[in-house]
């Protein structure tokens, strides 16, 4: 009980968020869509946000690669917590499309065949926001879903020329509404109506952004989100601007700290002497570089320990930030790796006669357990690993790297792929179960390491020259659309004779729109 209350009392010294102010927080990543493109950046957009948000004193309901039903649970259990908040939080980050003025949030298993489908497989903003107004004080949006849709073109085919004008790139402006509190704030990845990138990084450009300042101590969000704004903007080279629509009755600090209160020196005319003092405008910005510099150093070794995926560097990670703001998803990790007793990675310490040896004879000490001593792979091994479909099609295309052909990617594991584990792991001398263990795993991903970074690369290529491509083809539809238009401007025109030119018109964008 001692020991608490210490620690109670050590969180309202050190000048956190309040304790008392009831803080509630949204976060979902959407990337590992079934059917259409997959986004690499949301889950990781999400898994540091929701961290970020949870240090700053939030509660949080957080959600990665959710479904249409994994969506509306989400948001219910949001719901019934945001009410009566200080303030509530949506941050979403994932594939989304505007119709006919409304924003809807994709989830990862969305056809979009027809209107119908808006109804029962999205959910609009504005659904969410109306759980959010339920006597809060503050409500701030922040969506970095103006991506590329391809869900958006396949709607636009099928609705027609008449009515897929209603259909716009990414996301329509949202107005804010009086709800009785002290305001609210809406942020999106770019301007309404534009396209958001989505960077070369593990985070989207403005995510990273977002997370770099969202937690700088003694800064407004409207402070926080003009750093954000001008980071967004140098970081793409002045092609992506975030938008920001505030309406605050006053500074709303989402990391209010305490400072200490200045000494000062009376003036004795020209033979005083004056303290020196520092601004307290330099003094809050080199509390901020090192509150990021802490946070990108944490954040490099949550990344790495992440990636070996292994009990040793999660544990390290621990040790080095017991109470971080990954500590509950390293120790969420440990379990799931513990519960199939495999051990990714080992790192021996040297400390023996034989160990040195063998450090001294290969010049560094082995990361990788021997995959002839490694535990035979089964369903069980495999299930412990956590793989969503993003992860199986990297998987996958791994398999098709290393010279065993289990045909295009698509998250699923059937018998092809499964000959493709079983021929690979015979390759390599390892028990062929056709199921992976954590450390063939790792042995895959040290062996085409080189192949999937030039994959990646080129993948990643490809896609910004397909966005570039249908940039310009829409650029030149709607300057052939305003040509005939002003030709069509002069006399008058009979019904039967608009009609005509109304629908050559529709179809021209409508065929614009679907390609």
């Amino acid at each position: 009980m001692f020991k608490r209350l210490i620690a109670v009392l050590a969180i309202v010294l050190a000048g956190t968020a309040p304790a008392l102010a009831k803080r509630v927080a949204l976060v979902i990543g959407n990337g590992a869509y079934e059917h259409t493109v997959p986004l690499p950046n949301p889950a990781n957009d999400a898994e540091q946000m929701a961290a970020k948000l949870r240090a700053l004193g939030f509660e949080v309901v957080a959600g990665q690669d959710q479904t249409y039903s994994d969506m509306r649970r989400s948001v219910m259990n949001f719901a019934k917590k945001a009410y009566g908040a200080e303030i509530a939080i949506l941050f979403y980050a994932g594939h989304g499309l505007q119709v006919a003025g409304k924003n809807h949030l994709v989830p990862i298993d969305a056809t979009i065949e027809d209107e119908t489908s808006l109804d029962f497989e999205t959910i609009t903003v504005d659904f969410i926001m109306r759980q959010m107004s339920k006597d809060v004080k503050v409500q701030m949006v922040f969506l970095d879903a103006c991506r590329d849709n391809p869900l958006a073109r396949t709607l636009a085919r099928r609705m027609g020329p008449s009515r897929s004008g209603s259909i716009g790139n990414g996301l329509a402006e949202i107005k804010i509404e009086e709800t009785g509190g002290e305001g609210s704030v809406i942020a999106f990845a770019t301007s309404p109506g534009d396209v958001a990138l989505d960077g070369e990084g593990s985070n989207s450009p403005f995510t990273s952004a977002l997370i770099r300042h969202i937690d700088t101590p003694n800064a407004s969000i409207q402070t926080v989100m003009t750093r954000v704004t001008g980071d967004v903007y140098q970081e793409t080279e002045k092609r992506q601007r975030p938008w920001v629509n505030a309406s605050l009755i006053g500074e709303v600090f989402l990391n209010k700290r305490s400072v200490a209160p200045s000494t000062t020196v009376a003036s004795l005319g020209d033979t005083a002497t004056t303290t020196s003092q520092q601004p307290a405008a330099n003094v809050a910005n080199t509390t901020a570089t090192q509150s990021n510099i802490a946070w990108e150093r944490e954040k490099l070794i949550w990344e790495t320990a992440k990636s070996s995926n292994t009990v040793v560097d999660y544990e390290a990670y621990l040790q080095a930030y017991p109470n971080g703001l990954f500590a509950d998803f390293a120790r969420n990790s440990i379990k799931r790796l513990s519960s199939a007793n495999q051990v990714a990675s080992v790192n021996p310490t040297v400390s023996t006669g034989t160990a040195a040896g063998a450090q001294g004879a290969t010049g560094v000490v082995a990361t990788l357990p021997d995959p002839q001593k490694a535990i035979p792979g089964t369903q069980v091994t495999e299930s412990a690993l956590g793989w969503n479909r993003t992860a199986r099609r990297e998987v996958q295309t791994r398999l098709n790297l290393a010279g065993h052909d289990v045909g295009r990617p698509d998250g699923a594991f059937g018998p092809k792929t499964r000959a493709g584990v079983t021929a690979w792991q015979t390759a390599n001398g390892i028990v062929p179960t056709g199921f992976f263990t954590a450390a063939q795993y790792a042995l895959l991903t040290a062996q085409t390491a080189t192949q999937y970074s030039a994959y990646q690369a080129e993948v990643n290529r490809k896609q910004k020259a397909a966005a570039a491509s249908r940039s310009t083809t829409t650029r030149r539809n709607n300057t052939t659309t305003t040509t005939r238009r002003n030709n069509n401007s002069g006399g008058s025109m009979n019904p039967a004779g608009a009609a005509f030119i109304g629908g050559v018109v529709g179809g021209i964008i409508g065929g614009a729109i679907g390609r």
